[in-house]
């Protein structure tokens, strides 16, 4: 019961697909008119008998196709003016009081559910076509029936009150199924589009290579300390001889070192941290609120992690990488750039004096 209530009510987080809703539709309207022949056979309405058996016969092979997956635009069409026709032909015979006019209302959301399931040569489908359709249908049932008097009767006025109430109580099913299961296309669809735009958001953020933000993303992250004026450090690390790396083993076993240095990086970083891939075999981290001591010993951290990497490759001995690295902090720079410039700096000292470092102080520039 709350799958169904959350479907009526347009919460539901899935929505049925175009060959489902049509699929369900023939499979209802088949039994719905098993029934009316079943009544109408029981009070002797013979046409309404041989029409719906015409209906039954109808929905089956439009069943049958929608199953297939073939002529779904056809079949919806079909049932749409066999509901018509049908509605119209039952106000004839056995008069307005019946309800059956009732129908022709139930039919008008199919036209804005045509509009948005179906395309014609990539254009959609004019739900006016529908409603006019319907509009015709309506006072054509309504004005005929003021000068025709009703060919079939039940016999008892209370079997019309009956009969009214229950095709009320069927249009107005009919109309909130359809209104809710088009709402819950479009929240679907939209929730989709919105799952794809987070994923477009981050890829844009994201380094494809190592899985690190990119400049675009620390940017974001150091404006937001910028603007409260929180400290942060840097540490900005670049792979020794890595050009080395890529032309004895390949460009393939250069991007593993990346991933695997990467990784490193990544086990390092608190929660309000952030690394990205700088450029090239650079990679930065953004500390927040992190001291220029306490910076200085994740870098010597992250530097005797990256020598433990063992590297094998074969028909080639194994092999390790180091890397050197250079440590500022915001309150050595007026700005982020030249905190990382500073920190850039050092790491260039380190790598003109011995690689496989960490330089963090003034004393050795």
């Amino acid at each position: 019961m709350r799958k169904i209530w959350e479907y009526i009510s347009a919460r539901a987080n899935y929505a049925l697909s175009k060959k489902q809703v049509i699929s369900l539709i023939m499979l209802v309207l088949l039994v719905f008119h098993i029934g009316l022949l079943c009544f109408f056979a029981f009070f002797s309405i013979t046409p309404m008998v041989i029409m719906d058996i015409i209906s039954i016969l109808l929905y089956l092979f439009c069943y049958i196709q929608t199953k297939k997956g073939k002529n779904l635009l056809m079949a919806f069409n079909l049932c749409y003016a066999e509901n018509m026709i049908h509605a119209v032909v039952s106000v004839l015979l056995l008069g307005v009081d019946s309800g059956f006019t009732l129908y022709i209302i139930a039919m008008l959301p199919l036209g804005y559910f045509a509009s948005y399931n179906f395309k014609l040569e990539g254009k959609t489908v004019n739900p006016m076509f529908y409603v006019i359709f319907s509009v015709v249908s309506f006072f054509f049932a309504r004005i005929t029936s003021n000068y025709i008097e009703p060919l079939y009767s039940y016999g008892n006025k209370g079997v019309d009150r009956v009969i009214y109430m229950v095709n009320y109580v069927i249009a107005v099913v009919a109309i909130v199924a359809f209104f809710s299961t088009l709402l819950n296309q479009i929240r679907y669809l939209e929730n989709l589009h919105k799952n794809q735009n987070q994923k477009l958001e981050q890829l844009s953020k994201t380094d494809t290579l190592t899985g690190l933000a990119n400049r675009r993303s620390i940017q974001e992250r150091y404006a937001q300390s910028e603007a409260v004026k929180e400290s942060y450090a840097l540490i900005l690390g670049d792979i020794d001889d890595f050009k080395m790396v890529n032309d004895t083993y390949g460009h393939d076993v250069g991007d593993l070192v990346l991933k695997a240095v990467a990784d490193v990086f990544k086990k390092a970083v608190r929660g309000e941290d952030t690394v990205c891939r700088w450029g090239g075999e650079e990679i930065l981290i953004f500390l927040p609120g992190c001291p220029l001591n306490n910076a200085m010993h994740r870098a010597q951290e992250i530097l005797q992690n990256i020598c433990k990497i063992n590297f094998e490759v074969e028909d080639h001995p194994a092999f390790h990488v180091s890397m050197t690295l250079g440590v500022s902090i915001s309150t050595e720079a007026k700005d982020f750039m030249e905190t990382v410039k500073i920190a850039d700096d050092r790491l260039y000292f380190g790598k003109r004096n011995g690689k496989k470092q960490v330089v963090w102080d003034k004393v050795k520039e």
